[in-house]
């Protein structure tokens, strides 16, 4: 029998694909590995800009895209151990795909990790609930410890260390074939950033990416995100992600901007900002799932023309990285540094509305995206 679809996954994954374009334009249109750093954070505009994207977006849009990950793994396990089969399948074609996106299109692709995350999932499908708890709490805090003492150690070795010794060759490369070379030439140097990001991404990121999982595997078993919501739990939700979450991603934030646009900029205040916004990041997740479950319940109307870019997701992602490309690449518009950040910033908006638009047009046409038919086709039981 197949299962109901419910609005709300839909419409937290179309939603969050906004912030995840929010951040992932700054490495596609300014630097390729650091994003809205150093010239691009200077002057009001700029900085401004900055300081909305560090305080609202950075951090929590991934974990909400990994929440619903792992929450999703419960409509293909389906409560039956002989279903780990066609998750192994829908892994290594997520994995398949990650390749393609990270060598053409997009080095901070995401799809690859996802997969091999997806892998590390299939022991806790069937644990107990409190065991995904613990298991989702000691992967949090140990990331957690271990980008507070990567940020103490940066701090050290800034004392003893040149600012030439403590920077990296790489996105230069591939910033250079983004300003003057072909398609051809941006593939090795982007594999070779992404070769260096993956290391650093899973480090900052990746274990609050499986924490997301794990929690969000849990949260299914409950039907979290279905209606009837508990109205009361949710508003409380709300409550603790804005009050305690907001006000330390604004301090964060302050302190990334101004740290940015001083004089001698330090690499160990930028890190130690980031990684106080990345640990408190959670919150202000929290926070936004709650808004978007009270709107499905009382307001569907609302939010539900987010639903088909959520129904699309694989297919807006890579669809994303294929507008951008073509965008600020050369073989495209060119655009690569030529625009501040705050005009990036208004640009995502319009591209994820864009999609959106394109989404709900195809989906009046066709029952699914062109690659989540594909990876159905390719991962359906025979």
């Amino acid at each position: 029998m197949q299962m109901k679809r419910d609005l709300t996954p839909d419409v937290l994954r179309g939603f969050a694909l906004l912030g995840i374009l929010v951040v992932n334009i700054q490495f596609m249109a300014l630097n390729s590995g650091e994003g809205a750093r150093g010239e691009w954070v200077q002057g009001l505009a700029n900085g401004s800009a900055t300081f909305l994207i560090a305080t609202i977006f950075t951090g929590k849009f991934y974990l909400i895209f990994s929440f619903l990950f792992g929450y999703s793994s419960n409509y293909i396990i389906r409560g039956d151990r002989a279903n780990r089969a066609r998750w192994v399948k829908r892994c290594l074609a997520l994995m398949a795909l990650g390749v393609l996106h990270f060598s053409f299109l997009w080095h901070g692709d995401i799809i690859f990790v996802y997969g091999i995350f997806g892998l590390l999932l299939i022991p806790f499908f069937f644990r107990a609930d409190r065991t995904l708890k613990i298991w989702t709490r000691v992967v949090f805090l140990a990331t957690s410890a271990i980008l507070l003492i990567v940020a103490a150690l940066l701090f050290v070795a800034e004392q003893f260390l040149t600012e030439e010794a403590l920077q990296t060759s790489m996105e230069l490369k591939l910033d250079g074939v983004l300003l003057n070379g072909s398609f051809i030439e941006a593939i090795p140097a982007r594999l070779e950033v992404w070769a260096y990001g993956i290391s650093t991404g899973i480090l900052l990121q990746g274990g609050f990416a499986f924490a997301a999982f794990l929690l969000g595997l849990r949260m299914a078993r409950t039907q979290f995100l279905s209606s009837p919501i508990d109205v009361n739990q949710n508003s409380k939700l709300i409550k603790r992600g804005l009050l305690l979450g907001a006000p330390i991603q604004i301090l964060a934030a302050l302190a990334l901007v101004q740290n940015e646009q001083s004089a001698n900029p330090s690499e160990s205040v930028y890190l130690f900002a980031l990684t106080v916004s990345f640990i408190a990041a959670p919150l202000l997740s929290m926070f936004f799932v709650g808004v978007i479950r009270k709107l499905v319940e009382e307001k569907p109307n609302t939010v539900s023309w987010m639903k088909p870019a959520g129904q699309m997701s694989l297919t807006v992602y890579i669809s994303q990285s294929i507008v951008t490309s073509m965008i600020f690449g050369p073989w495209g518009l060119g655009l690569f540094q030529d625009l501040q950040t705050w005009q990036v910033l208004i640009l995502a908006f319009g591209i994820w509305g864009l999609l959106v638009y394109l989404s709900t047009a195809w989906l009046k046409k066709y029952k699914q995206g062109p690659l989540e038919k594909l990876v159905h086709s390719v991962t359906k039981d025979r």
